[in-house]
């Protein structure tokens, strides 16, 4: 007699916890540390995976279980998440600091890869020598890499954190605070994994921003002086782009799975564009493109 198997079960029920977390993190009732925490446990999947190939196609039984296991899984991380608890040891945290000089550049190209990490960045004082300060609290045992060259009188600046293999560190809860000095132009890149960036950027000379979207939130505070392009790439999260009074916009936004809400007192909607009224002849301006990802922006 011919044996049937039944459906899988895991693909479907995959789909369906993350749009439903997705829109309880969006509407505030789930933290977005329950993206950190799902990809530190995500491992688990798998183990969910080999057991439904084992047993959850052959039998009613079998599917029941599974889903019972995926519901105590998904109902463990919302925990989590909830209650803020941890129940893997990370291991010791300790702060290292990381400084470049400035030298005679008069340009420089920034990019932070924050894999799992919490990163603000803000501007240094003028009076400063530096290039950059970076204060890390990073796990033990991972380690904070820094690649820097210069072509002439432009420097390019790189930081990710790796573990010891050298490869993603997972979820680390490390933070970042770095400061970049104001007084030159800066084009900054951040490849966001799970975690947090907030982009202080007021008081920066940011010529370029692009951030390549992961899961977590963006903020951004966008520079007060100058022309700025700024372009985020897909990403799951919420992002919230603050434009200071006196600076001008143009903003396309694709929004993919996501909704977006933008001050059309400030910026008036003409096709799919949102525009200051006096943006080409503005001195301080800003040109935003979102496209893609899963989640909210919200630009005021």
């Amino acid at each position: 007699m011919e044996n049937h198997r039944r459906p899988s079960l895991i693909g479907p029920l995959i789909l369906i916890t993350f749009g439903v977390l997705l829109l309880l993190s969006n509407l505030g009732y789930v933290p977005l540390s329950i993206w950190q925490i799902a990809a530190q446990y995500w491992p688990l999947i798998l183990i969910l995976i080999g057991i439904e190939i084992l047993f959850g196609r052959r039998s009613w039984i079998g599917s029941i279980v599974v889903l019972a296991l995926w519901i105590t899984v998904v109902a463990g991380i919302v925990w989590l998440a909830i209650s803020g608890a941890n129940l893997l040891p990370l291991g010791a945290m300790v702060n290292e600091q990381i400084n470049e000089p400035l030298g005679d550049i008069q340009r420089a190209n920034i990019e932070l890869s924050a894999g799992a990490s919490t990163v603000f960045v803000t501007a240094l004082n003028e009076d400063t020598a530096n290039l950059m300060e970076g204060k890390f609290n990073r796990r033990e045992g991972n380690r904070i890499v820094k690649t820097y060259r210069v072509n002439g009188s432009e420097a390019v600046l790189a930081l990710k954190e790796e573990n010891s293999s050298g490869t993603f560190t997972g979820v680390t809860n490390s933070r970042w605070d770095i400061a970049l000095y104001p007084k030159i132009p800066l084009a900054v890149r951040v490849n966001s994994g799970v975690g947090t960036i907030n982009l202080d950027l007021g008081a920066l000379n940011v010529t370029e921003l692009r951030v390549n979207g992961g899961v977590g939130s963006l903020v951004v505070g966008t520079p007060k002086a100058g022309a700025t392009t700024m372009k985020i790439d897909g990403g799951v999260g919420n992002v919230v782009v603050t434009i200071p009074p006196g600076v001008a916009a143009r903003i396309r936004v694709d929004s993919g799975l996501g909704g977006a809400n933008i001050d059309q007192a400030r910026f008036a909607k003409v096709d799919k564009i949102y525009q200051s009224a006096d943006y080409a002849s503005a001195t301080n301006k800003i040109d935003i493109e979102v496209n893609g990802g899963v989640g909210s922006i919200t630009v005021r």
